[in-house]
């Protein structure tokens, strides 16, 4: 069923997959420095508990873990295949409604034989086409 699912979308890769990771690096590693090293250690004395420095090293390297962890994640979630699959559940880089109607515009597109616009395919041999409304 995957398969099916797979194949009535369609995802444009995406686009500056690096951009993405050191953006989830800044947002996630910001606030997570900022909530282990700052914040839970006056929590932790507030509630008279020493910090010493092996506690406050090992908050740090909690704050990375998790940097480290969300940036991954990031990494994984822009391989093209991956993305497919988000937005085949409706978390990928596009809704999953745009995804399915781009992936009926591209089956129209290769169904369907060229199409000349300019009206000159309905015109008798012989003949000019006919002048469109705004030629008048």
């Amino acid at each position: 069923m995957a398969d099916h699912a797979a194949k009535d979308i369609s995802v444009a890769p995406i686009w500056f997959q690096a951009q993405r990771v050191l953006r989830t690096l800044v947002q996630v590693g910001i606030p997570s420095f900022l909530t282990f090293a700052l914040v839970l250690p006056q929590i932790i004395s507030a509630l008279g508990l020493p910090v010493d420095s092996s506690l406050y090293l090992w908050l740090l390297t909690a704050a990375g873990v998790v940097t480290a962890v969300a940036t991954g994640l990031s990494r994984v979630m822009a391989i093209p295949a991956v993305n497919v699959w988000l937005t085949s559940i409706g978390l990928g880089s596009v809704p999953k409604a745009a995804a399915v109607r781009q992936a009926e515009a591209e089956k129209v597109t290769a169904d369907s034989p060229p199409q000349i616009t300019d009206g000159s395919d309905f015109a008798p041999a012989g003949t000019s086409p006919a002048p469109s409304p705004s030629d008048k």
